[in-house]
């Protein structure tokens, strides 16, 4: 079950603050890659004769591929520790981002997509050991807060930064190819520059069968792939439900901005409030209870209240993100955080991709988005209340 105090931190400040960094910087490219292929569909889509299908599977399939190899990355962080789990993971996923820039039909942009996804899944279990053996469980909340913001911050910049580089340089696989060089540098300063140490227990059948059997470890999956469900669906529709209410398309997609950015401090300040406060679980209820009642009052909001409305979700879905995060580092002992990561960050992009697509199913089948509203604020509502299955571990900065 795991220790009954807080982890220890394994290295000197010195070096768990360059760590940090180096984690800020690989959450940061690997985000900024995950999404710079957003703003390019429409190019991609008219030099490639793509149809939809094969469009949105070009968008799809990383969020796939990525959740299956988060389990086996959960696994090789915990034998094999974070240093060489990342610089494997990020190998292979900076070579998937390369190979999408290479001059090549559909099939070659579909593998490349596989390939990236495959590798940012070997990667995302180490960020909350890192936490684990860098940090411990008493600055938990300050070091999560911290490298979250590089996530975000890469998703913006993959965003709206890659449209305008791909102008400027006059190709769509240039701009592509800019990213995958940045994400091959970052990779290189972590393979150098990262701590060695790191804990590497011998991990046993009997330990992984004892962690399968956790409570926890399924509510803070599901707690994940609802809140994943619901963002996903908000980036892919916000604006087109906007603009069925009659607000003009520029502005709609302003509103969507608006809703990203502000995850910015939200998935900073978050985890790192739950630690001045010694509290958790009122971060993970209240932004999800917030969701519930913002998509059950949007339709009868005016255009006025709109951007309220979008400040509001974006802080909700953003403190959710970094929470779930952090809760591993509490909930599992550091020989543990790994795999359990691993496991929840499966169920979390397995969310991220059926949420979104079962509501556009149904939109395609009612013609509205009012049902599929109030079916994400019933989610919503449900994952408020499953936070309280979940024990409060803000008090002693651990599980008891």
């Amino acid at each position: 079950m795991g220790p009954s105090q807080p982890d220890e931190p394994s290295t000197p400040a010195r070096d768990a603050r360059r760590d940090l960094a180096l984690a800020w910087a690989v959450g940061f490219t690997m985000w900024g890659l995950l999404l710079s292929i957003d703003p390019l569909l429409p190019a991609i889509q008219a030099e490639l004769a793509l149809t939809f299908t094969l469009r949105s599977l070009v968008l799809a399939l990383p969020f796939l591929s990525m959740a299956i190899a988060a389990i086996p990355g959960g696994f090789l962080a915990d034998r094999s520790g974070i240093r060489r789990s990342v610089t494997l993971g990020g190998a292979i996923a900076t070579g998937g981002a390369a190979l999408r820039a290479v001059p090549g039909g559909t099939v070659l942009l579909l593998t490349a997509a596989v390939v990236f996804g495959v590798g940012l899944g070997l990667v995302i279990p180490n960020l909350p050991k890192l936490v684990s053996t860098r940090y411990g469980r008493d600055r938990g909340g300050f070091a999560t807060g911290v490298y979250s913001t590089g996530l975000i911050t890469g998703s913006v910049a993959g965003v709206y930064a890659t449209k305008p580089l791909a102008d400027a340089l006059g190709s769509w696989r240039w701009a592509l190819l800019v990213w995958a060089v940045l994400g091959t540098s970052v990779m290189a300063a972590w393979a150098l520059l990262v701590s060695p140490v790191d804990p590497r227990p011998r991990l046993s059948e009997t330990g992984f069968r004892s962690l399968v059997r956790r409570r926890e470890l399924w509510v803070l999956a599901f707690l994940f792939a609802a809140g994943n469900a619901s963002y996903f669906f908000l980036v892919g529709n916000y604006p087109p439900y906007l603009t069925s209410r009659g607000l003009g398309l520029d502005a709609a997609l302003g509103q969507l901005a608006l809703l990203i950015a502000v995850g910015v401090p939200a998935i900073f300040l978050a985890p790192i409030m739950s630690d001045r406060l010694r509290a958790r679980r009122p971060f993970l209820w209240g932004p999800h209870a917030l969701i519930a009642a913002l998509l059950l009052l949007i339709g009868r909001l005016p255009l006025a209240a709109i951007p309220a409305v979008s400040i509001g979700l974006g802080l909700a879905e953003m403190a959710i993100f970094a929470l779930v995060l952090l809760l591993p580092v509490d909930l599992f002992s550091s020989e543990e955080v790994g795999r359990g990561s691993g496991i929840v960050v499966s169920f979390a992009y397995v969310g991220a991709l059926v949420g979104p697509l079962a509501a556009g199913i149904a939109v395609d089948l009612s013609g509205s988005f009012e049902g599929v509203l109030e079916a994400f604020a019933l989610l919503s509502v449900l994952a408020a209340l499953a936070t309280f299955a979940l024990p409060e571990t803000g008090a002693r900065g651990g599980r008891a």
